[in-house]
């Protein structure tokens, strides 16, 4: 557990060391962030003050009492902004997505840009390609030089139903990547970790309280140590650290519930020891959709999908855990 303790202290001090000039993914949470120069992955920021003047070839997603989008910035992709006041200019190719109380924008987007705030302003240098979607009580200010390729849509509102439709957007790209992920994950295990699968699926089934009560910790202690740490602002980068490592953790849990179900039905089927890969994909594959299809179950479904997340990181976290003493 020592080395467990080690390597997320580590990951806290990696993700809040200094930006350098050309990085790849960045994600920081601090009270005043600067970001600057090229970045060749996504960019993830939660502060006070946050500046951005930058070249990033990912995604930008940044929440912020202040947020501020330099003319030199260029975005390759999706934009998400929610803060108190944003003032954006930059290029972007792809879509934007802002929520706030007061923003202005001068920029040239690619896409569709999507804003919800109380205050709306649009600057004479704005082009977009695409169409401008705004929630807000009044409509939006738009200069008369500025061009909307597509049109605007105005929708009269309270920040509360223009916030909650961004959100909707929001969740629907978390689960779908979340999703994809945990399958990359499982392929990944079953391909070049089938040890690890294994003794996993073993422990599962022999083992169930140590896996239970490993599991029971780890999801229920986690969440309890971010609270802790986001008390203070001194605790605030170990929380953003913990927040990482919940969520691959629970990632990892619920790939590793899918491939003891898969070695389960490898099992059934009498392929019980050293299967051939195109067997350990499809029986991961095979896991994964068996998962999929219980967790629309009502009630039933919401036992399982807790029950794969338990017992799935409570396995990997104790077979981890063996392998480093």
């Amino acid at each position: 557990m020592r080395r467990a303790a080690a390597a997320i202290f580590a990951a806290a001090g990696l993700a809040f060391a200094p930006i350098p000039a050309a990085a790849s993914d960045i994600a920081r949470m601090a009270p005043m962030i600067d970001v600057q120069g090229i970045i060749e992955g996504d960019v993830t920021l939660a502060g006070g003050r946050i500046a951005v003047e930058a070249e990033i070839a990912g995604d930008l997603v940044a929440t912020g009492a202040s947020i501020g989008i330099g003319a030199a910035t260029a975005v390759k992709r999706n934009v998400f902004l929610f803060g108190g006041e944003i003032a954006m200019a930059g290029r972007y190719a792809q879509r934007v997505w802002a929520a706030g109380g007061d923003v202005v924008l001068d920029i040239a987007a690619g896409g569709d840009v999507s804003v919800a705030a109380g205050r709306v302003v649009v600057g004479p240098n704005t082009r977009i390609a695409g169409k401008l979607r705004v929630w807000s009580p009044d409509p939006p200010l738009i200069h008369a030089l500025a061009e909307i390729a597509g049109g605007v849509v105005y929708a009269p509102g309270d920040m509360a139903n223009a916030v909650d439709a961004l959100l909707g957007y929001v969740g629907a790209i978390l689960r779908w990547g979340f999703t994809l992920a945990v399958w990359a994950v499982a392929l990944l295990l079953a391909a070049f970790a089938p040890g690890f699968v294994a003794a996993c699926a073993t422990a599962i089934a022999a083992r169930t309280g140590a896996v239970l009560f490993w599991g029971l910790c780890l999801v229920f202690g986690l969440p309890f140590l971010i609270l802790l740490s986001a008390v203070t602002l001194v605790g605030l980068p170990l929380a953003g650290a913990l927040i990482l490592a919940l969520g691959f953790g629970l990632g990892l849990g619920y790939a590793v519930a899918a491939s003891a179900v898969g070695t389960g039905g490898l099992a059934l089927l009498g392929r019980r020891e050293n299967p051939a890969l195109l067997w350990r994909l499809t029986a991961v594959v095979a896991g994964l959709v068996a998962l999929a299809a219980l967790r629309h179950i009502p009630v039933a479904g919401t036992v399982v999908l807790a029950a794969a997340f338990v017992f799935g990181l409570g396995a990997a976290a104790r077979e981890i855990n063996r392998r480093m003493r």
